[in-house]
C-alpha cells in the first residue's frame, strides 16, 4: 500500500485568511500531495464550511474533515456529509476526534462522566453509520442519549465517507467503526506496538494516520538550525530552557530531544518533528510506513513555499522507494 500525505490547513491561525487557505490548498494539489487535513473544534474556523468552500477550488484532493461529536448531532452531520460528498465528487473523509484528548467536550458544553461519554459516542457512531451506509428508507432509534423517528428517509445513494477515529476512542469502537485510526505523536517503538495491538483487535484491514511537523533543510545542519529558530518559543517553555540551549554536545543542542534519528519531540504529548535533509526525511518516512503507518499529516507549515519544496524534493525520493507508485498510477 502506498504512503499517503495530507497537509494541515492552519485554521486556528488568526493571521490566515480564506484566500490564503485556498492558495495553500491549490499548492498542495499542484505539488502532488493527496489531501488536506481540515481541523475542527475551538479555536478553528468551522471545518465543514471550509471544506465546502474548498470543493470549488480543488479537483482531486481528498478532504479529511475533523468534526467533534460535541458540535453536531449525528443525523445533522450525516446530512451535511452527504451534501459534501455530492459537491466534492466523493472526496470526503470524516475524522471524529476524541473529545477527552483536547477537552473539546467542555468547550462545547458537555459535562458527562467518562462512562457516559463512552456510551454516548457508541450511540453516535451507530446512528451515523446507519445513516451513511444503510439502505433503510427510515428507521427509529431509541437510545439513552439519542431518539430518532423515521431517520434516513432522505438519504441519497452516495458512498459513505471513510471514518477516522483517534486511538483514544478505544479498541472496541475502532474495531467496529473505523476505516483508519489516528495515532497520537509518540516515538516509533510505541507506534509500532500500538499498531500491532489495534490490528489484532480489528476484524478488517485498519489503516493508520499520524501527524508530524516538518523541518526540511538543504543539509542536516541547516535543518537543525532552522528547527531551533522555529521552535524557540516552545523551547523557552521547557524547564531548564537556558541549560537546553547550552548543552555541551558534539552536535546541535536541540538534538538532546531527538527520540529517534531525525525525529524530534520536545515533550511527551507534543508533536513529533521530522528534521533533516530531503534524503533523511524520505528515509524516515519509509521507516514509518514500514511500521504500518499509511497516511502522514504534515503540521504547522502554512507557507506555500514549503508545500512546493516537499513536492519537489521528497515525493520523488519516495517514488524511487516505491512508496508512491500505486498512487501515481491511480491518477
Amino acid at each position: 500500500m502506498a504512503l499517503e500525505f495530507s497537509w494541515q490547513l492552519p485554521l486556528g491561525a488568526p493571521a490566515q485568511t480564506p484566500g490564503q487557505w485556498i492558495q495553500l490548498a491549490q499548492a498542495v494539489e499542484y505539488a502532488g500531495l493527496d489531501g488536506l487535513w481540515i481541523p475542527g473544534g475551538a479555536p478553528c474556523a468551522d471545518s465543514l464550511a471550509v471544506a465546502a468552500a474548498l470543493c470549488a477550488h480543488t479537483r482531486r484532493l481528498r478532504l479529511n474533515v475533523s468534526v467533534p461529536a460535541e458540535v453536531m448531532v449525528p443525523a445533522a452531520l450525516a446530512s451535511t456529509l452527504q451534501s459534501l460528498q455530492s459537491i466534492s465528487a466523493n472526496r470526503v473523509r470524516l475524522h471524529l476526534p476524541d473529545g477527552d484528548r483536547n477537552s473539546l467536550r467542555q468547550v462545547f458544553g458537555e459535562w458527562l462522566n467518562r462512562d457516559q461519554r463512552s456510551e454516548r459516542v457508541a450511540e453516535y457512531l451507530e446512528i451515523l453509520q446507519r445513516l451513511l451506509h444503510g439502505h433503510e428508507p427510515g428507521f427509529n432509534y431509541n437510545g439513552r442519549y439519542f431518539q430518532l423517528e423515521n431517520a434516513g428517509f432522505a438519504r441519497r445513494p452516495l458512498p459513505a465517507p471513510p471514518l477516522i477515529l483517534d486511538d483514544g476512542h478505544g479498541t472496541a469502537l475502532i474495531a467496529a467503526h473505523a476505516d483508519l485510526c489516528l495515532l497520537r505523536s509518540a516515538p516509533p517503538a510505541w507506534l509500532e506496538q500500538e499498531i500491532r495491538r489495534l490490528r489484532a483487535g480489528s476484524r478488517q484491514r485498519l489503516g493508520f494516520v499520524c501527524r508530524f511537523g516538518l523541518i526540511l533543510g538543504d543539509s542536516e545542519e541547516q535543518a537543525w538550525e532552522t528547527a531551533s529558530e522555529q521552535l524557540a518559543a516552545h523551547i523557552e517553555e521547557l524547564p531548564g530552557a537556558t541549560a537546553v540551549r547550552h548543552l555541551a554536545r558534539d552536535r546541535h543542542p536541540l538534538r538532546h530531544f531527538e527520540v529517534h534519528p531525525n525525529l524530534l519531540q520536545l515533550r511527551g504529548g507534543q508533536p513529533l518533528y521530522l528534521v533533516g535533509s530531503a534524503q533523511q526525511i524520505a528515509t524516515r518516512l519509509g521507516e514509518l510506513h514500514g511500521l504500518g503507518i499509511d497516511h502522514i499529516v504534515v503540521l504547522e507549515q502554512p507557507a506555500v513555499a514549503e508545500v512546493l519544496r516537499f513536492g519537489e524534493r521528497i515525493l520523488p525520493l519516495l517514488q524511487k522507494q516505491g512508496l508512491r507508485e500505486e498512487l501515481a498510477h491511480g491518477r
